[in-house]
């Protein structure tokens, strides 16, 4: 989770805390385009050519690993700037990103990007100061996906991912996740039919609602308690 037992809403959103004379000079560097469910916007492997600014929709972060199996990362929402960090670079994108559902993007191309932030540096050091959240985001995620119980492991898996998904997540508020058992499986570190078995407890605990690729955080208090080793409430506190 984040600093906040809360959560910090827009911590992640980017786009949110430039100014608006940034996002204008960004938005005069690039264009706008709508990408289907599923679309690729950006593959592992290629040439960093631009970045996103997701305007609408939700973007999923994954990479092959080295035994050819594809693993999710993150999942990237409205206000989020994405594939930011290797256009910086100049290396080769670390990772694929790809259309939850209908996505709307601002794509500005590597050197006007490169020329808006030498001329606006702030806007670099929101960047940078979002990738380091991220990196800290992603040190708690392994951290939690390894504790001795499960139930409690998943619990806090799938808070973490309620703030990636929600930027203005409180725990008040159900949260629906749109992933399936495999990628949901891959965020947890655990084979599927590991990630079944602690949905099926989850379930039977009243925290969580599961559909076709969706999870829905019902009790988010509970689910918090849960993820720190304590018993949840019963429904109806």
């Amino acid at each position: 989770m984040t600093g906040s037992s809360e959560g910090e809403p827009g911590e992640l959103g980017t786009w949110r805390r430039l100014t608006v004379s940034e996002q204008a000079a960004l938005r005069a560097a690039g264009h706008l385009k709508v990408w289907r469910p599923g679309q690729i916007l950006a593959l592992q492997g290629s040439a960093p050519t631009s970045m996103f600014v997701v305007l609408r929709g939700w973007v999923k972060i994954s990479a092959t690993n080295y035994r050819g199996e594809d693993a999710p990362l993150a999942a990237r929402g409205p206000a989020e700037i994405v594939g930011e960090l290797a256009p910086i670079s100049g290396l080769p994108r670390s990772a694929t990103m790809s259309a939850i559902d209908e996505v709307h993007t601002l794509i500005v191309p590597r050197e006007k990007f490169l020329g808006v932030l030498r001329e606006r540096p702030r806007i670099a050091e929101e960047i940078f100061r979002t990738a380091a959240i991220r990196l800290q985001q992603s040190d708690r995620l392994r951290l939690e996906s390894g504790g001795p119980d499960f139930p409690q492991r998943l619990a806090a898996v799938l808070l973490e991912l309620a703030l990636q998904h929600d930027l203005d997540w409180t725990a008040e508020k159900q949260v629906e996740l749109r992933f399936n058992q495999g990628e949901l499986a891959g965020f947890a570190r655990v084979s599927r039919s590991t990630l079944i078995r602690g949905l099926d407890e989850l379930r039977r605990l009243g925290v969580v609602r599961t559909s076709r690729q969706r999870v829905t955080i019902t009790r988010p208090r509970a689910l918090r308690e849960l993820a720190a080793g304590r018993p949840p409430p019963p429904e109806g506190d």
